[in-house]
């Protein structure tokens, strides 16, 4: 699955004029392909709103904690024109360690900018449930939704739909020997593990071997971090890192096809590979 990239809300004029603020709209990411698509749209509305009320505003642009990208520092990067950048969560709930960590984060990207003139200003906004307008949003939708004429129940929108049965296929185990887990979590996704997904499944998609013994799948943080990011190989429970472009395919290869562990970047599990 690849995650599509969204350029950033701006306008020509807001650039020309040298905006001093711009916001990035931060939320976790999505397993599904749409949800990328979901955060533009939202940055679209913003971008609107604010220049509504007559601010100066360079750019609206989508980020991402894990899972889909541009990750927090790529989205700093287009942003850094500004003269105030505010990081604006749309995660519910905001784990307070997580925010404590994306603060670092922050700051780690700040001290790589060391040697620029007027660094922006950067401001965490609260988390949303704390917001002290959401309730009343809230109860507009609610007020919304029950005076819409047109507002279907549920069973008016399943309509003819087998509802009581799932396809056959959710019952059948696919064919394969190995999980490899492939860790999302925050901070792999701070270090690339979103863009090399695809590098991942591209290699076992164009290799007859590893298609038929390996699935894929993402995961949330599994730990250590610093080591990421993560490949994990099951039943072994060899765990390789840090991986990149050019060590997938070969990791990968070595482990699944010829029962050899990568002693270079194995981080966990055992050193050798014993077949089920």
């Amino acid at each position: 699955m690849t995650t599509p990239t969204h350029l950033p809300i701006t306008t020509d004029a807001a650039a020309d004029k040298g905006a001093s603020l711009a916001i990035v709209l931060l939320s976790r990411g999505a397993a599904y392909a749409n949800g990328a698509t979901e955060l533009a749209e939202l940055a679209q509305r913003l971008h609107t709103a604010v220049t509504a009320q007559g601010r100066s505003l360079l750019m609206v642009q989508p980020a991402f904690v894990d899972r889909s990208q541009p990750a927090l520092p790529e989205a700093l990067d287009l942003c850094a024109a500004a003269q105030t950048i505010v990081i604006l969560p749309v995660m519910v709930p905001d784990e307070p360690s997580l925010r404590r960590w994306l603060h670092k984060l922050i700051m780690r990207w700040r001290a790589s900018h060391v040697g620029i003139d007027d660094r922006p200003r950067l401001i965490f906004a609260q988390p949303l449930l704390q917001t002290p307008q959401l309730a009343d949003v809230l109860a507009l939708t609610v007020q919304e939704v029950l005076t819409r004429p047109d507002a279907q129940d549920v069973p008016g929108v399943v309509g003819d739909d087998d509802w009581e049965h799932d396809p056959k296929g959710w019952s059948m185990v696919p064919e394969h020997q190995h999980h490899v887990l492939w860790c999302m979590g925050p901070r792999c996704a701070a270090k690339g593990a979103v863009q090399l997904w695809p590098e991942l499944a591209h290699t076992v998609r164009e290799s007859p071997g590893l298609k038929k013994k390996v699935m894929l799948l993402q995961t949330s943080c599994q730990y250590p971090c610093n080591h990421g990011p993560l490949m994990i190989v099951y039943p072994g429970g060899q765990w390789y890192g840090p991986m990149d472009r050019s060590n997938i395919a070969p990791v990968l290869s070595q482990h699944v096809l010829h029962d050899q562990v990568n002693e270079d970047l194995r981080v966990h599990g055992p050193r050798t590979v014993v077949r089920i």
